[in-house]
């Protein structure tokens, strides 16, 4: 075979293959660029030289002309890694990983075993020749870090430096792979090019706001200290203002004219994973990118691929996983956590996108307190050594103190800089409720407190609890006003929400926003979702008893513009009733530790005032629940994360940084244009003009997801109601049977409505 015959990749839809030497090379340079803000572009180029070695085999090529079937004399990754485990080169481990994934040392000892089952030390000699004759000659050695070396070494920062360079190559490969298939490379969108415009954007939003009167001019305060702030050094910053004090604004006003300051690349928006993030995404892009141009990207739900030793020649699904390639970035802390630990290529990909960006956590008290330890040290990483500033926002900062309990690697005192100055003052100007315990409510008792109201929002614990509580309420109001009694859940997906409640500018009539701003019936039955930054006021409110900061931000929710009025004009505070629902089910884990100790603890406390006049008690509160729950538990293991990262244990890592235990899988469901765009990709003739299913397709197709729990794939795969999208992308679409108006996915539990003839 000449030396020009070897392939990396088939014929695409032009007819073109694409030679072995150019995709090395075009990898090679791809990765360097993207290890460039970290020092780390020497190692990284020879990763993407060296990572398909093994596709020089014959056998390798056979396979890709179809002459020989897939199997282990088809393997080729464990070669390029061999030749950089033979240097003692940590991209050892993202080359042998490039496909299946991150391997744990020992698994990767044995893959490189000179004479194990790929026989890489007699196999080398010839593969090295052949680069040598079509690329060049393969590199001695390579530059490492300055954070990898003398007193700054430590084990931790190799094993992050390796997920970081891990992601550089991944994502190299799969862009170079898309570039070939589709025939032509992503359009690029730099934040440097747009970044004053997008300041600018913000700058009149805020002069269209109102001035006059305490709240605003609280507000306008708030943003101001923002871009004063902004100027100052990279680092962890934290802005601590109650519920309604304009932080998605300002906040994104100090992460712009930060970034503009230090020449940051992106702003990753970081929301909670039980909340509408759709809502966040869709006011930035009304503020930002009102012609949606692409420079903001939400991401909900990460698609399974499956991983394996080799590169299926068709994974488009695989090319089309999320990297996080535009300015502004909006996405969920299941998605930003889980990508720091994970170890399958296509979670890891979107990780060097995190360097030299300002990373915004919105509700930073609803990080997952068993993973602070390794969560802190790895944020503490990319501040250092990645050039990654932090913003925490929350209207409760727990603190992560470094002499909390169980929180060895907290923050010590002035590590973290608080942007607002005077935050007592202004939780007292802000304060616009009150809150009041009640005891146990059943479900008809509920509903008739609710309908004594216009309007009103309750907030349940779990899915169930919503569906039972819209239901008796639907039967509670008058007829006349049952269209006014809404749901919002996880169950529907993130557009079904976003109609549901309406935009914040010009909401659609008949929905949430709608009917509130006119003043008429309004009743809203909710999980969690919707007390991280979703901006709708109500005037009373009732949460199930959960997590002390889930009480506040419902909160939030309740006479947010401080407008309550009597009869004769006088101010009014909000109404915010705490129950205790008779089928008390909560979530497993955290959320029930945190459930019961916030009973506790406002017995001891006596009165929710204290939290408004003593903002700093809820960091007392946070410390109490951190001794209450490990910080790196072990989960009955023999080691914990941080012990496991020590040792370059990188799968075991991923199995237990889980956020929450079961994640779910995404499914795109029948909802509104969803059903004409499944129709679409599934029917269509694939040409030029059509290509395959890509990342374009699953940005659009992502805001019609629902994540359902594997117990609920498994039944939904017995009973037949889910299919996958098509051949090429193995996603899962739901019947729509399963689909309800309201309600979102259903398979068992349905309304009574439904069976009234």
């Amino acid at each position: 075979m000449n030396d020009e015959d070897y392939l990396a990749h088939t014929a695409n839809e032009a007819g073109n293959v694409q030679p072995l030497p150019v995709h090395l090379r075009n990898v090679a340079e791809k990765a360097a660029g993207f290890a460039a803000p970290f020092d780390g572009e020497s190692e990284a180029r020879v990763a993407g030289l060296l990572h398909d070695l093994g596709k020089f085999r014959l056998e390798f090529q056979q396979y890709l002309r179809n002459e020989r079937s897939k199997g282990s004399d088809t393997h080729h990754a464990a070669y390029g890694a061999a030749f950089a485990f033979n240097n003692n080169w940590p991209c050892a481990f993202a080359i042998a990983g490039h496909h299946a994934g991150l391997y744990d040392l020992n698994a990767l000892q044995t893959l490189l075993d000179p004479e194990g089952k790929y026989k890489p030390a007699s196999r080398l000699p010839e593969l090295q020749e052949r680069f040598l004759r079509s690329v060049g000659a393969l590199p001695e050695n390579v530059s490492l870090p300055a954070f990898l070396q003398g007193e700054n070494f430590s084990e931790l920062a190799v094993e992050f430096y390796i997920r970081v360079l891990f992601s550089c190559l991944v994502d190299a490969d799969y862009l170079d792979t898309e570039e070939h298939s589709l025939g032509h490379a992503r359009a690029a969108l730099r934040l440097a090019d747009v970044c004053a415009e997008l300041l600018n954007s913000v700058l009149r939003e805020r002069e269209s706001k109102p001035r006059g009167g305490p709240v605003n001019e609280i507000r306008h305060r708030i943003f101001d200290q923002c871009l004063f702030a902004a100027e100052h050094e990279q680092g962890f910053y934290s802005l601590t203002v109650p519920t309604g004090g304009g932080k998605t604004l300002s906040s994104m006003a100090f992460a712009l004219a930060h970034a503009k300051r230090w020449g940051l690349d992106r702003i990753i928006v970081v929301i909670p994973y039980l909340s509408i993030i759709e809502q966040n995404a869709a006011e930035y892009r009304r503020i930002l990118d009102p012609r949606n141009k692409g420079l903001v990207v939400e991401h909900h739900s990460a698609v399974p691929v499956e991983e394996d030793d080799e590169e299926p020649q068709s994974a488009s699904s695989q090319r089309a996983t999320e990297n996080w390639d535009a300015p502004i970035v909006v996405t969920t802390s299941v998605q930003f956590i889980e990508s720091l630990f994970a170890s399958s290529p296509s979670k890891c990909r979107k990780l060097h996108n995190a360097a030299r960006s300002v990373v915004v956590m919105d509700e930073v008290q609803t990080l997952p307190v068993h993973l602070l330890e390794p969560l802190l040290n790895v944020l503490r990483q990319l501040q250092s050594n990645y050039g990654t500033t932090f913003l925490f926002l929350t209207a409760t900062q727990p603190g992560f103190c470094h002499d909390t309990v169980n929180l060895s690697g907290g923050f010590k005192p002035g590590q973290v800089k608080e942007v607002t100055e005077g935050t007592g003052e202004i939780f007292q100007v802000l304060k616009r409720v009150r809150f009041e315990r009640l005891g146990t409510l059943d479900w008809n008792d509920l509903a008739s407190r609710m309908s004594a109201y216009r309007q009103v929002l309750t907030i349940s614990n779990v899915r169930k609890h919503a569906f039972a509580l819209w239901n008796t309420l639907r039967e509670t109001v008058p007829e006349e006003e049952r269209d006014s009694v809404f749901h919002l859940s996880s169950a529907m997906c993130p557009e079904h929400r976003l109609r549901t409640l309406g935009e914040i500018k010009n909401p659609r009539p008949g929905s949430i926003r709608d009917l509130l701003a006119r003043g008429l019936p309004c009743r809203v039955v909710a999980t969690q979702v919707v007390e991280a930054g979703v901006d709708f006021d109500f005037p009373a409110v009732f949460r199930a008893l959960g997590p002390l900061d889930s009480i506040i931000q419902a909160g939030g929710r309740c006479n947010r513009e401080g407008r309550l009025v009597n009869d004769r004009g006088e101010i009014l505070l909000g109404e915010v009733f705490v129950f205790a629902p008779t089928e008390h089910a909560l979530p497993r884990g955290i959320y029930k530790t945190a459930t019961e100790h916030t009973a506790s603890f406002l017995e001891r406390l006596g009165s929710f005032d204290l939290l408004f006049s003593q903002p700093d008690l809820f960091g007392k509160y946070f410390s109490e629940l951190v001794q209450l729950a490990d910080t790196d538990y072990r989960r009955g293991r023999r080691s914990t994360i941080q012990e496991d990262r020590t040792n370059l244990r990188f799968r075991e890592v991923a199995k237990k940084a889980r956020v929450i235990e079961d994640g779910g899988t995404p499914v795109i469901v029948p909802y509104a244009e969803a059903k004409e765009m499944i129709a679409r990709l599934r029917g269509r003739i694939e040409t030029h003009q059509e290509p395959h299913f890509t990342y374009v397709h699953l940005r659009a197709l992502q805001r019609f997801m629902v994540n359902l729990r594997q117990t609920d794939i498994k039944r939904a795969l017995a009973y037949g109601i889910v299919t996958r999208l098509s051949a090429e992308a193995d996603i899962m679409v739901l019947e729509e049977g399963c689909y309800h108006e309201h309600l979102g996915v259903l398979m068992e539990q349905r309304p009574t409505e439904d069976f009234v003839t």
